[in-house]
């Protein structure tokens, strides 16, 4: 299989997945927001970031993609048919696995982000803490994006 491909299916996994999974955890946490905010529309601002909080994890794996672009030279146009190195291909799905790992936190983040709209809703003075809580996935959401960052690195990917 050309190099490219496998760029192109790395790319493709490293943005695709976490944007798909904060796609849906985002709307999750909007059906939550959604509905505290048609009884108590004072909130939407505090709402809004707890919503916001787990679409994170699609950009860092869209960024991931576009690092895996410019390291393997395809987003310059040097990536024609036959113009990559034969393993690129495969280090650059290697490097994108962690981007990929890093966006089912989505999912986990919506759950927490739900719960804190709810207590929003019930105590809207703890929204600091409820934003620490929603946060909390987040940093294994940042481990998985710098982990894939430092596989583009050490394999001479990026």
């Amino acid at each position: 299989m050309e190099p490219i491909v496998l760029v192109g299916i790395a790319i493709g996994l490293a943005v695709g997945i976490p944007g798909i999974l904060s796609a849906l955890a985002v709307g999750m946490a909007g059906v939550s927001a959604a509905g505290v905010t048609a009884e108590q529309p004072e909130r939407f601002g505090n709402l809004f970031v707890l919503q916001i909080l787990p679409g994170t994890q699609g950009f860092y794996g869209f960024i991931a993609g576009v690092l895996i672009m410019i390291g393997t030279g395809i987003l310059g146009g040097a990536g024609e048919l036959g113009g990559l190195p034969p393993n690129i291909g495969m280090l650059a799905i290697v490097a994108a696995v962690p981007a990929v790992l890093q966006g089912f936190t989505a999912y986990w983040q919506s759950q927490v982000a739900s719960a804190s709209c709810g207590a929003v809703a019930k105590r809207p003075e703890t929204f600091g803490n409820l934003v620490i809580y929603t946060v909390m996935p987040e940093t294994y959401a940042i481990l998985g994006f710098l982990a894939a960052f430092l596989l583009m690195i050490s394999l001479g990917v990026f």
